[in-house]
């Protein structure tokens, strides 16, 4: 039987699938990826990684000889930029990965851009929407959610013309994360003649919001568009609501709506952006085989452990496109053929949605 091997705390090396060692596939795949199993956006990346493991571990535990080992090697970076570079190097050099898939964060992405340059390794489904990952990166990559500018829109869809909010605040993560949502709301908000009131900043993996928090009340805002992880949002949230503030909120999809949702204890209007449908809900054959699963696991069913486990399926669905030795060089380009012709794939990005974007956005809800 195959067995887990763990090399440290921080590294979770899973040989995936149970199968006879004569039954398996000669191919060997090798993925890495970059994310937080530790600190204040530890669930987001724990949840991230627990829905990869899920549809890899069904995928290699499959009889078809023509479906090579998938190997995930997953380390942790806290959420921190200089921790997503150790990795990076130590993955490329030490494990001779084939690709990155599922690495989290726009500051930690961003940090490892010029390595993946130099190696021309591909980066597969990034849990971030940084704009420049969508402007030609110089790497090979592939995207399946929608870009922070598409989330930032329909926020400002909902707030503006659903609602009728004027006077919105915003309330960002003070790195390159915040930067790049800043930016994207500024637009939205502009293309309906709106400026911010006021733009608070707090720093990243700290709960350091009191600054924050007095800039806005001390505003006319009646909304207030917040970029962040779930521990310092909810916080401000809770805070707000002692303060007075009794308006609406927003949030983007990398924030984990349920982890937000629970920690706040305060009655709150709360809509968050999401890029893929409710997969408690949602219809069809990779919905299914996730509920299936996560409850033969005994897992949560979280946005980020579903797009976890949709980014595994793509990808194995991928690598019939694929020369296994040339792995690197074909699968970013592979991905978007999959994705056009997979019907369950199809079914599932099609479903009812208010996004008008290119790339869907959907929509999940915390209101009493």
């Amino acid at each position: 039987m195959l067995k887990l091997l763990v090399k440290t705390a921080l590294i979770s090396t899973l040989f995936i699938g149970s199968a006879q060692i004569a039954a398996q596939p000669k191919a060997h795949i090798k993925l890495g990826m970059s994310v937080a199993l530790s600190g204040p956006a530890s669930h987001i990346g724990q949840q991230l990684k627990q829905g990869h493991e899920l549809y890899f571990n069904y995928a290699n535990q499959q009889s078809d000889i023509k479906q090579p080992h998938i190997q995930l090697i997953a380390l942790d970076d806290g959420y921190e930029p200089s921790r997503a570079v150790d990795n990076t190097q130590y993955l490329i050099r030490h494990q001779h990965i084939d690709a990155l898939i599922g690495n989290m964060g726009t500051p930690t992405t961003h940090a490892i851009k010029e390595i993946l340059k130099r190696h021309q390794l591909p980066l597969l489904m990034p849990y971030t929407g940084a704009e420049f990952l969508y402007q030609n990166p110089g790497f090979p990559i592939f995207k399946l959610r929608a870009s922070y500018l598409d989330e930032a829109q329909e926020q400002v869809r909902y707030l503006v013309d659903e609602l009728g909010h004027t006077k919105i605040a915003l309330f960002i993560q003070a790195d390159e994360f915040g930067l790049t949502l800043e930016k994207s709301h500024r637009q939205a908000l502009k293309n309906k003649g709106i400026e911010p009131v006021v733009i608070a900043r707090f720093r990243r993996n700290t709960n350091d919001i009191a600054k924050a928090l007095t800039q806005i009340l001390t505003t006319q805002a009646t909304a207030i568009a917040m970029i962040g992880t779930y521990e310092p949002l909810a916080a401000f949230i809770n805070q707000a609501h002692r303060g007075g503030f009794r308006g609406t909120y927003t949030s983007v999809s990398f924030v984990s709506s349920a982890s937000l949702f629970a920690d706040i204890t305060v009655p709150a209007h709360v809509m968050v952006t999401e890029v893929l449908p409710d997969p408690n809900t949602c219809h069809g054959d990779i919905c299914n085989l996730f509920r299936n699963l996560s409850k033969a696991h005994q897992q949560t069913m979280t946005y980020q452990s579903f797009e976890g486990f949709v980014n595994a399926y793509l990808f194995s669905k991928s690598l019939q496109h694929c020369d296994y030795t040339k792995l690197s060089a074909c699968i970013a380009t592979a991905m978007p053929r999959t994705l056009s012709t997979d019907k369950s794939l199809q079914s599932l990005l099609n479903q009812q949605q208010k996004s008008t974007s290119q790339r869907p956005v959907f929509r999940s809800y915390l209101k009493y």
